[in-house]
């Protein structure tokens, strides 16, 4: 797969580029607030970020993967603001899960409000621990001829600001091991509660809350795949998000690299440019060979997963680890680089406490670490019960709408 954009792809980086420049302006205010930007959200969704890669049948422009990476990356590019950029990336998986996995009926209920923007939500994290999924207590029990939906999740992100989701949990008369299963469940019922915002570090324009389901009735539409399915579903969404946060990190830390140049070239001391000191040159370029990587890992890791490949889950891990670890090292390198001015109140060290996040978002660094060790003893040894199974093949989507 090439990394070189196409005619089309390179009109969807300047497109959402340009579109990210709106979502900049006021990131540092709904840092403050702990919300997301509503209004940029809106502009984004009309301009069709949630369709490019939809079939023409369910309402999209029939493009592909590929073109989502174009459009995420500038996006990711000017927007600085990383909460607004993990809840882009969260609707996309969402997206695909109904695509690959939804029936006609639920396609028709939920896919036109995802393509409109109506923000949904992917809930695994409970207290007992959020990358060990065995550990999930949230569960469908049925009773009197249905199911019910009793149990709490925690640590959500965009719980207060969705209106429904993709929720994991499960089905205990299937039996242990084989219970998992996912719901797609309306979350502004009246047992539903959602909890307040939690005041994070950082990510903070990607509110976090809990969100509790008390006997919330479910029926047949509830269910996305087959009842016990769940986990091999969770696992070909992680591993599709884990593959474009790579494209996100290679955004962002473009944009430090023409903040943190802009700054040492006219930064003047000892009668000189900060720009000519080696050690300068060193933090720049560290981040120029960091944002390289990141995309470079997002499109290796995207040509496995269409081919179904058997070291598809440990690409999308190491580009989820590289992705978290060189946007901490690039946007710490941009706060050295500012100086005193980097250390203020402001979308400098703003940048900084998000990209922290970004180790832990979406899995852990060390938890990226585990899986990718896990697979490596799978392919040796070919025990699949040891680990992730592997992951399936991106559907081809239907032709460009010419």
């Amino acid at each position: 797969m090439s990394v070189r954009r196409n005619e089309y792809q390179e009109s969807l980086f300047k497109k959402f580029a340009e579109l990210g420049k709106s979502v900049a302006k006021s990131a540092n205010e709904n840092d403050a607030n702990a919300t997301l930007d509503h209004e940029s959200w809106q502009a984004v969704s009309k301009e069709g970020i949630w369709r490019i890669a939809v079939p023409i049948s369910h309402g999209g422009l029939g493009g592909t993967w590929t073109d989502v990476i174009s459009a995420l990356e500038g996006l990711s590019t000017t927007a600085e603001d990383l909460g607004f950029l993990v809840t882009t990336l969260g609707h996309l998986g969402s997206i695909k899960v109904l695509l690959d996995e939804g029936t006609p009926h639920q396609k028709a209920r939920w896919l036109p409000r995802l393509l409109d923007g109506v923000i949904g939500v992917t809930a695994m994290t409970e207290k007992t621990g959020g990358s060990d999924l065995s550990k999930m207590q949230l569960s469908a029990y049925e009773k009197g001829g249905g199911y019910f939906l009793n149990g709490k999740k925690v640590h959500i992100t965009n719980a207060p600001v969705a209106k429904f989701g993709m929720i994991a949990g499960r089905v205990p008369s299937l039996g242990k091991k084989k219970d998992i299963t996912l719901f797609f469940v309306d979350l502004d019922g009246p047992n539903v509660k959602i909890g307040d915002t939690e005041n994070n570090l950082g990510i903070r324009t990607s509110p976090t809350a809990s969100i509790e389901f008390d006997e919330v009735p479910l029926n047949d539409e509830n269910f996305i795949g087959r009842p016990g399915d769940g986990l091999r579903v969770l696992y070909d969404v992680i591993s599709f998000e884990r593959a474009l946060y790579g494209a996100m990190a290679a955004g962002m830390i473009e944009n430090h690299i023409m903040r943190s140049s802009k700054r040492v070239t006219e930064r003047i001391a000892f009668g000189q440019p900060l720009s000519v000191n080696q050690y300068v040159q060193g933090r720049l370029t560290d981040m120029k060979m960091a944002a390289i990587v990141c995309r470079t890992l997002t499109y290796a890791a995207f040509e496995e997963l269409e081919t179904g490949a058997p070291t598809a889950s440990i690409l999308c891990s190491a580009t989820k680890y590289f992705a978290g670890e060189n946007l901490v090292m690039s946007a710490e390198n941009m706060v050295q680089l500012f100086g005193h001015l980097g250390y203020g109140n402001n979308e400098i060290s703003r940048m900084m406490r998000d990209a922290l996040g970004m180790r832990i978002a979406g899995g852990t660094s060390d938890i990226q670490r585990i899986n990718i060790f896990n697979n490596m003893l799978r392919l040796q040894t070919y025990d699949d019960a040891l680990v992730e199974p592997a992951v399936s093949t991106i559907k081809v989507p239907e032709p460009m709408m010419s």
